[in-house]
């Protein structure tokens, strides 16, 4: 059974304006992705683009796995794909009137190299306080190598 090597939790509060997760020596890649397509998810070498428009705030877990993690069925959505990173450090972006915003970086510990990625997507909302009220998500990253 798979187990996590490293995780982070980034308590920067990442605003409305979230572009995605890039790789920190390639984070410009990231804005080649095609803007205005319908998918909540689109990867590029060295960034996720995240479209994640309808919430006001993202807060963001980072985890390296040594295989595929199992199945968090609480999420209510959830993308699984592959990224090409360069440097193998990632952090979130985020931009509002012309200014870029990072969060914490997150070291997965290899240079070159196609990761799998699960993304994982929570709403948060409590009783009578719905997700579009609170307008707060919370996203969970997962990493791992693929099998040789």
């Amino acid at each position: 059974m798979a187990s996590i090597i490293a995780e982070l939790l980034d308590r920067r509060k990442i605003s409305s304006y979230l572009i995605g997760i890039a790789d920190v020596e390639a984070e410009w890649d990231l804005y080649k992705v095609n803007a205005g397509t319908s998918a909540w998810i689109t990867v590029c070498d060295n960034g996720i683009a995240i479209d994640e428009a309808q919430s006001e705030r993202c807060l963001i877990k980072y985890e390296l796995w040594d295989g595929p993690p199992p199945p968090c069925d609480s999420w209510d959505r959830t993308w699984s794909g592959n990224v090409s990173l360069a440097s193998g450090v990632v952090f979130a972006i985020s931009g509002y009137a012309g200014d870029v915003f990072h969060g914490a970086e997150f070291d997965l510990g290899r240079r070159d190299s196609i990761w799998q990625v699960r993304i994982h997507h929570k709403p948060l909302g409590y009783e009578e306080f719905t997700p579009d009220l609170v307008s707060f998500t919370l996203l969970k990253i997962q990493f791992w190598l693929p099998p040789l």
